[in-house]
C-alpha cells in the first residue's frame, strides 16, 4: 500500500496546504489554488496537495478536474479514504455504479475514524440508495463529534426518511441548543410534527427580524407557513408562503427560455411517425414508471404499489437519463435538456434499455421494480419505445392543487421553476399540453391514475392499477402506510397516513392571492 509522499513532504509545504483549506473554507477560492499550486510545484506527488486541488474543483463545480485530482490522490496514497468516498460521490451522481461501488467499498476498507470522512460515506450511501447503511455511517459521525450541527442535519433526514419523527425532533432541538438561529434546522423542525401552536412561529419570527440572506428568509418562511397552515390560520400562512417562495426565487436560476425549449423538442421529436420507425428495445416486464408533476400523489401510488410482495418501491432514480448519457457518451450534468432529447432521438433505443436495466438490476429484490421519477414523463416516448415491456403509470391532479402545491413546498435543488405563479402556471400549461400529446401519439401506452380517485375510492382505483400492472390483487395494497420502509420526497409524512382527502380544494383558502396563477391557467383551458 503506497503511502504518497505527505510523511515525506516537508513542514512547510504541509503548512501551505493547510492554509490552501483553511481559505477555501474562510470563502478564498482564489488564494487556496495559489496555495496548492505553490506546493505542487515543488512537490507534484504530494496527495494531500492533490486532495486540495480536488475539493477546490468540487467547490467550484468542476467535476472533470476534481475527477483527475482525486484520481491521482488515491494513485499516490491508496488508503486516503476521503479521496475514495469523494470519487464515489462522483461516480454515484453519473450514474456510473460499478465504479461508485468499488470504491465505496475501498472508502470503507481505509475509513480511519474521522467524522468528516464517516458523514461522506453517509452521504454517498444515501445518494445510492442504501438509506439504512447511510444512517448508519451518519450516526457513527454524530457519536464521534456530537456538536456538529451539519453532521446532527444529516443524521435528522436519515430518521426523517425512516418515519423516526421523534428521534428527527430530539436531534433537531439539540441542533438548535448549538445554533438556536440555523434557518434550516428551524425548516426541517417544522417537518416533524403538526404544529398546535404559535411557539415556534413567533421563535422564527423573531430571527426573520435579523436574516438578510434569501436561503435563510426562504426557510424561515416556509416554515412559518407551514406551522400556521397545521393550526388553519390561512392568511399567516398564506403570507409566509408568498414571501419563502420570492426568497427562494432569489437563490434560483431558473431559464423559463430553456424549459420552453424542452418541451417543444420534445413534441416536435417524438413523433408518430418516429414511433412507427423505432427497432423497440428489451422486452422485460419489470420496470414500472409513475410520472407527473410533483406534488400529484406520485409517492402514494408508489407506496401503495410497493406494498405489493411482487414488488421493490426504488424510489427517484434517475438510472434513465444515465443510461441514455452512457449510450450517447454525453456528460450534460443536468437530467434533461432539448440537446440530451435530441440525441436520445437518433440514439441506440435497445442499448438505452440494456444499460437501464443492467443498471436497476442490483436494486430488485422483487420480480417488478418501480421508479418514480416525476419528470420521466418527458421521456414516456423513448421509454414505449426502448422499454417495451415497461409498464407506464401518470399521476393526474387538479391544476390548482397541483400548482398550489408545488408553490408551497422549499424544494432542494429541483424544480426551479416553482417559486413564481406566472412561471409556476406556464410550465404546468406545457407539460398538460405535451401529456396530451402522448395521449394522442401513444394511445394505451400509459395508464393516467386521478389523486383525487385514489384517495376517494383507494381500492377500487388500486385493483384497476393492479390489472393494467398485469399484478394479483393483495390486500397490503391498502395496508401501505404500515410499510416502514424510507421515502425521501417532501411527501414523506402524509404517506404514512391512511389515504384522506384534506389536500383536496385546498388552494380555495388562498385563492385571493393566486390569481395570477389561475389566470394563466384559465386562459389555457384547463380549469
Amino acid at each position: 500500500m503506497s503511502n504518497g509522499s505527505n510523511n515525506k513532504a516537508p513542514r512547510r509545504l504541509q503548512q501551505l496546504v493547510e492554509k490552501g483549506f483553511a481559505s477555501l473554507a474562510a470563502g478564498d477560492p482564489q488564494l487556496a489554488a495559489d496555495l496548492c499550486r505553490t506546493a505542487l510545484a515543488e512537490r507534484p506527488d504530494m496527495a494531500r496537495a492533490h486532495y486540495l486541488a480536488a475539493v477546490i474543483a468540487l467547490e467550484g463545480g468542476d467535476r472533470n478536474m476534481a475527477q483527475q485530482a482525486l484520481e491521482t490522490v488515491v494513485r499516490l496514497n491508496d488508503a486516503h479514504s476521503a479521496a475514495w468516498a469523494q470519487l464515489a460521490r462522483l461516480f454515484v451522481t453519473s450514474g456510473e455504479f460499478v465504479k461508485a461501488e468499488g470504491c465505496l467499498v475501498n472508502a470503507v476498507n481505509t475509513e480511519q475514524g474521522s467524522p468528516v470522512v464517516l458523514d461522506l460515506i453517509g452521504t454517498v450511501f444515501r445518494l445510492a440508495g442504501n438509506l439504512g447503511a447511510s444512517r448508519q455511517w451518519h450516526q457513527q459521525a454524530v457519536a464521534k463529534e456530537n456538536q456538529h450541527v451539519p453532521f446532527l442535519i444529516n443524521l435528522a433526514n436519515s430518521h426523517l426518511y425512516h418515519d423516526e419523527q421523534r428521534d428527527a425532533e430530539r436531534i433537531l432541538r439539540n441542533c438548535l441548543d448549538i445554533q438556536a438561529d440555523n434557518p434550516q434546522v428551524h425548516w426541517m423542525l417544522s417537518r416533524t410534527h403538526t404544529a398546535t401552536s404559535m411557539q415556534h412561529v413567533n421563535e422564527m419570527r423573531t430571527l426573520l427580524e435579523s436574516a438578510v440572506h434569501a436561503r435563510s428568509i426562504a426557510y424561515l418562511e416556509y416554515a412559518i407557513g407551514k406551522e400556521c397552515e397545521d393550526q388553519e390560520d390561512w392568511q399567516s400562512a398564506g403570507d409566509a408562503f408568498e414571501r419563502g417562495a420570492a426568497a427562494r426565487r432569489d437563490t434560483v436560476a431558473y431559464d423559463e427560455a430553456a424549459d420552453i425549449e424542452l418541451f417543444a423538442t420534445a413534441e416536435q421529436l417524438f413523433t408518430r411517425n418516429w414511433l412507427d420507425n423505432q427497432q423497440t428495445g428489451p422486452d422485460d416486464s419489470a420496470p414500472i414508471f409513475i410520472v407527473g408533476e410533483p406534488r400529484t400523489g406520485t409517492t402514494l401510488l408508489d407506496r401503495i404499489i410497493g406494498a405489493h410482495s411482487a414488488v421493490t418501491s426504488a424510489g427517484e432514480l434517475r438510472h434513465l437519463g444515465f443510461a441514455l448519457r452512457q449510450v450517447i457518451g454525453a456528460s450534460e450534468p443536468r437530467q434533461f435538456t432539448a440537446g440530451l432529447l435530441r440525441s436520445a432521438a437518433s440514439a441506440d433505443l435497445s442499448a438505452i434499455g440494456d444499460a437501464y436495466l443492467a443498471s436497476i438490476s442490483g436494486l430488485r429484490d422483487a420480480p417488478r421494480i418501480t421508479d418514480k421519477l416525476p419528470f420521466n414523463y418527458l421521456y414516456l416516448p423513448l421509454i414505449a419505445a426502448a422499454l417495451p415491456g415497461a409498464k407506464i403509470l401518470h399521476m393526474t391532479r387538479a391544476p390548482m392543487d397541483t400548482c398550489f402545491a408545488i408553490y408551497k413546498q422549499h424544494f432542494a435543488d429541483a424544480y426551479l421553476y416553482s417559486y413564481e405563479q406566472q412561471e409556476l402556471a406556464r410550465h404546468y400549461v406545457r407539460y398538460a399540453q405535451l401529456m396530451n400529446t402522448w395521449r394522442e401519439r401513444m394511445p394505451g401506452r400509459f395508464l393516467d391514475v386521478s389523486y383525487e380517485n385514489l384517495v376517494g375510492d383507494t381500492e377500487t382505483i388500486a385493483r384497476q392499477v393492479c390489472e393494467y400492472l398485469d399484478l394479483p390483487w393483495e390486500e397490503n395494497c391498502l395496508r401501505y402506510y404500515d410499510d416502514k420502509s424510507t421515502v425521501t420526497t417532501a411527501s414523506a409524512a402524509q404517506v404514512r397516513e391512511a389515504p384522506h382527502d384534506r389536500s383536496i380544494g385546498r388552494w380555495r383558502h388562498y385563492a385571493d392571492r393566486l390569481g395570477p396563477m389561475q389566470e394563466i391557467l384559465d386562459d389555457a383551458g384547463l380549469l
